[in-house]
């Protein structure tokens, strides 16, 4: 990774105050081995993030921020001036929101392999203690780079190359502040496409009637653990996945079937996709639960260590773990 500019930025509220303050950097932080090791944080933090929003700059959107990106590309504005002028609009809009906190914006315009992004993303610092060089305690702020409200990241060479693609825009959905995240849209000037969850639901649901069609439970197993391993792997990376990918992946002959049996049901299959995990779990686990009782156990178990009767609406369990049946029997 190569960082090519980066930058903070702060926004306060006063105490008592009903709007937030700009307080902007006046220039780039010169490159340094902290800054890599910092922003290599983030960038993790944010791909194990879950149920992500992906987009596009939108045409009728009233922000000058493609606009402006696009002039920086060019070399027509500054990365600080570019910066700013987003600050400036992303504090207005949390204005109006109503959205108030405050934090830091960390912008990151960087390189990963052939690939250039821009980060965006407000963060938040904490209070911790250290020991000093004289042996007291003293409070010490740090910078919380394994929290990140909001966050959203650019594949610029995605959009140079095909700004009609709908994907190279990525972000993060705050559970339960979809406010927050329509501040960050309305700042930026783009429109949501799709969203990870979405596509996890869509791809297991696909996966799941594909490996029905194999000749037997372990198959079928097998097939669900294949796609969901090679998903996490993909997704651990921050990457997107194909379903020409994911097909070759299923069967090194290089057959494509499940790309056939995709393609002649109706599952309107988003190209490329980044499924949510959580959801990618129910292919490889069955999990229920009503009052007083929680089940949950590995798919290879079923069938062979577990047992489900459907006519008599019975799950049976047999090599019942130790720890358990000690508990049963009053051992424990």
């Amino acid at each position: 990774m190569t960082i090519k500019q980066i930058i903070v930025h702060q926004l306060e509220q006063q105490p008592g105050s009903d709007s937030l303050t700009a307080i902007p950097a006046g220039k780039s932080l010169p490159p340094a081995p902290s800054l890599e090791a910092m922003l290599d944080d983030l960038l993790q933090t944010y791909n194990k993030k879950q149920d992500k929003q992906y987009g596009q700059f939108a045409s009728e959107a009233d922000s000058p921020f493609p606009e402006e990106l696009s002039s920086y590309l060019e070399d027509g504005i500054d990365f600080t001036t570019l910066t700013q002028h987003t600050l400036n609009k992303l504090r207005e809009s949390l204005d109006h929101a109503g959205a108030l906190g405050g934090g830091y914006v960390l912008f990151a315009d960087y390189q990963q392999g052939l690939t250039r992004y821009l980060l965006l993303c407000m963060l938040t610092s904490n209070v911790s203690v250290t020991v000093t060089e004289d042996l007291t305690i003293q409070d010490v702020a740090y910078l919380d780079t394994a929290k990140m409200p909001l966050a959203c990241r650019i594949n610029i060479t995605e959009w140079q190359g095909n700004e009609n693609s709908g994907r190279y825009l990525s972000f993060l959905r705050p559970r339960g502040g979809k406010r927050l995240s329509d501040v960050f849209q309305e700042t930026l000037g783009c429109s949501e496409t799709s969203n990870s969850k979405k596509e996890a639901d869509t791809l297991v649901t696909a996966v799941k009637e594909f490996a029905k069609e194999a000749p037997s439970l372990d198959s079928h197993v097998e097939v669900s653990r294949q796609v969901y391993d090679f998903c996490q792997t993909k997704a651990d990376e921050g990457d997107a996945l194909t379903l020409d990918e994911l097909t070759g992946y299923l069967s090194e002959a290089g057959s494509d079937d499940f790309a056939k049996f995709v393609n002649t049901r109706d599952y309107d299959m988003s190209q490329p996709m980044t499924p949510e995990k959580r959801v990618l779990t129910k292919l490889v686990r069955y999990t229920g639960r009503s009052k007083g009782l929680n089940v949950a156990f590995d798919a290879e178990l079923l069938g062979h260590q577990i047992v489900y009767n459907k006519d008599l609406n019975q799950l049976v369990i047999k090599d019942v773990p130790e720890k358990l049946k000690a508990q049963l029997e009053g051992k424990e």
